[in-house]
């Protein structure tokens, strides 16, 4: 008996649908069985769900079983919301790629070098906030942006802005910060107004460890003496712009169609986010492409670990095809369970 089976939700009819949802969810099962997975996982083609299922447990100590509305830390998966606030920002003028930090952030030792392009594409060279000595300690304490933003400019460049690709949160707590610079709005307000409300995302937000938020799931990591334990404490405004974010697999599904259908900002704008900057990285995106019956097929996708949850979220845009994989043990390899997955769906 599979016991998340009633979790699963089924759109459509067909033989053919039917088959890949129970290939999917013996799938996961099986991982979770073995202690290789738990969360929830949504496949969608064409702007249609395929397999939408919780599998796993969401609350180990209270036995709160994930479903699809199981709200899951995102991590940097908050950076293509972030990436998207600031297209919007570019479409009312507000903003622009060429815009240099010296605009904003004058006494920024590095600000003539560094624009908003580079921080998008993880091009700036500043280093990633987790480089600061006393990061674990700071990362337990309520940090604001002001706050987060000091501390990032005094760490010196690694390379000179625009020559190389180094992943840093750092960019994209900056950018959140712009963000409220030029329009007077929280960080959290504006995503709320400008996407979260327009979508009906109404399971998403950021996660506040005070508020009592309904659904949200426990992190867990994997420990060699002890097994699945719970995860450190971290409070997410640390993680602000780059990772504090929380969803669901429905809502993610609403962002997708939203994707798909240019639902936010213009055509131009979007084929801005899935471009490959020289790095393999777009906008918020990585950018690649795969081959699925020997067929090339571009995809773009992120990750999102951080304390307690591994996630990911990938589209196959020439089949039209995402993949939303939200997982709560932090040592999961989500990589290898959305190929699986997207194996079973190219076959």
């Amino acid at each position: 008996m599979i016991v998340s089976f009633r979790n699963v939700i089924i759109p459509e009819s067909g033989d053919l649908v039917n088959e890949l949802t129970i290939e999917i969810n013996d799938y996961l099962e099986n991982k979770y069985q073995r202690e290789e997975f738990s969360g929830a996982v949504l496949v969608s083609k064409n702007n249609r769900i395929l397999f939408n299922a919780g599998v796993g447990i969401a609350n180990r100590e209270h036995q709160i079983k994930c479903t699809t509305e199981t709200r899951f830390r995102i991590g940097s998966i908050t950076k293509q919301f972030t990436s998207m606030a600031i297209m919007i920002l570019f479409e009312r003028g507000l903003l622009s790629e060429s815009d240099r930090l010296a605009k904003f952030f004058p006494h920024c030792p590095y600000s003539e070098s560094v624009t908003i392009h580079h921080l998008l594409t993880h091009t700036s060279g500043i280093p990633n906030i987790t480089q600061l000595q006393d990061f674990k300690k700071i990362m337990k304490e309520y940090t604001p942006l002001l706050i987060s933003t000091e501390l990032i400019m005094k760490l010196p460049l690694d390379f000179q802005p625009g020559t190389q690709f180094k992943y840093s949160n750092s960019g994209y707590l900056l950018l959140a910060y712009l963000i409220e610079m030029v329009t007077g709005q929280s960080y959290e307000e504006f995503l709320k107004e400008n996407i979260f409300r327009p979508l009906s995302m109404n399971c998403s937000g950021p996660d506040k460890y005070k508020e009592i938020i309904l659904q949200r799931a426990s992190g867990y990591e994997f420990d060699h003496k002890n097994g699945i334990v719970n995860s450190d404490f971290i409070d997410m405004s640390i993680a602000s712009g780059g990772g504090d974010l929380l969803s669901t697999t429905e809502d993610l599904y609403k962002w997708e169609i939203a994707l798909s259908l240019n639902q936010l900002v213009s055509n131009k704008r979007m084929q801005r986010l899935f471009t490959d900057y020289g790095f393999g990285y777009g906008y918020g995106w990585f950018v690649k492409e795969e081959l699925f019956n020997n067929k090339a097929s571009k995809s773009v996708y992120h990750g999102g670990g951080i304390v307690g949850f591994k996630n990911r979220i990938t589209r196959y845009l020439d089949e039209q095809v995402c993949i939303i994989v939200l997982n709560n043990p932090s040592t999961t390899d989500v990589d290898d369970v959305t190929n699986n997955i997207a194996n079973l769906i190219f076959q």
